[in-house]
């Protein structure tokens, strides 16, 4: 039976991204799928739909919930809370209780630094039970609405595409979207939703795809800046799946063959921990020499960069595949009495 890894190890880990994220930490939070289609002796394997098919077609598999914090200085993702879970497991309620799992998780490390978090979603956790969550730990959210979503706006409900489309964007501001500068015109109303009916900011973004965005906030907007900034906080979304595609990509994480879910969730987190380090470690450009010698030895052409994280893990291939002594000639090792010669993360 696989046992559970050290608690320390998990807490220094947390407590370590925790401090790479500032005074006013975002968190991205969305679900991901791990694809078994041969699998037959994986415990608790499940149905799961596979989001990496263009057919979106469904596949042995588990699901796995991850939230993410940016970094202060590059905003790059790092890891602060991953499980992977299946309804098939005895003690599974709903994929709600995961997400809440997932965010008290993060609300208990923000209440020891007296902190309080901006928490992203897509359009999946536009459910009054997700709002009300956030509600009840005083946190703050930017939420794309789904297109069934009523709102309640100048003492009548209307359905959320009746005022988006009634509207153009009255303020012009520019974003990255897809890795490029782009000009968008946005506009904010003061709505209510069913959940609790609170008030709260509806932000419209027009002009970015064929549909325009609807984001609910429950973040004070008092000026331009506000608004870009909201907007920001949503379409950084996209480095919360890069960060699933690096995952399974460069480290081939689907390929695993331990089959115990409890030893799934280690490797996982052990995965988890390595990336930790790379985000660590892309957050210090600029600031260490010997984290642009990694960038250096990663050999790539591109110049222009915003995750980071491709370059490091090459540049670190690239120089320990030469290696031919190990870490023992690069780094002193202090010994003590009770090292073993084994490396500890404790």
């Amino acid at each position: 039976m696989a046992l559970d890894l050290s608690e320390n190890i998990d807490t220094n880990y947390r407590n370590l991204a925790m401090d790479t994220l500032g005074n006013n930490p975002v968190f991205l939070v969305d679900d991901s799928d791990i694809i078994k289609p041969l699998g037959k002796k994986f415990e608790d394997l499940g149905i799961v739909r596979d989001g990496s098919s263009l057919k979106k077609s469904y596949e042995k598999g588990y699901h796995i919930t991850e939230i993410v914090g940016l970094t202060e200085n590059m905003k790059q993702p790092i890891s602060i809370f991953s499980k992977i879970h299946s309804s098939k497991s005895k003690d599974y309620v709903s994929s709600n209780a995961v997400t809440f799992e997932a965010i008290n998780s993060v609300c208990t490390l923000l209440d020891e630094r007296n902190l309080k978090g901006i928490f992203v979603n897509d359009r999946g956790y536009d459910d009054n039970k997700v709002y009300n969550y956030y509600f009840k730990k005083k946190q703050y959210f930017v939420i794309r609405l789904k297109e069934n979503r009523k709102v309640y706006f100048k003492h009548k409900w209307y359905p959320i595409t009746t005022i988006r489309d009634s509207r153009k964007g009255k303020v012009k501001i520019k974003v990255m979207f897809q890795g490029e500068e782009k000009e968008c015109f946005v506009s904010v109303l003061r709505v209510q939703i069913t959940a609790k009916k609170k008030w709260l900011n509806l932000v419209l973004v027009y002009g970015l795809g064929k549909t325009p965005m609807m984001l609910v906030t429950n973040l004070n907007i008092k000026s331009k800046d506000d608004l870009i900034k909201i907007s920001r906080y949503y379409l950084d979304r996209w480095r919360i799946e890069e960060y699933f595609k690096f995952k399974k990509q460069e480290y081939n994480f689907e390929n695993f063959r331990v089959r115990n879910l409890k030893s799934i969730n280690n490797l996982n987190k052990m995965l988890t921990y390595a990336i930790g380090l790379i985000a660590i470690l892309s957050d210090k450009i600029g600031k260490r020499k010997f984290v642009q010698i990694i960038i250096n030895r990663a050999n790539q052409l591109k110049e222009k960069v915003y995750l980071w994280f491709y370059r490091f893990s090459r540049g670190i291939f690239n120089i320990l595949k030469v290696a031919k002594t190990g870490i023992k000639d690069w780094q002193n090792i202090r010994k003590s009495k009770i090292f073993n010669g084994q490396l500890s993360l404790l």
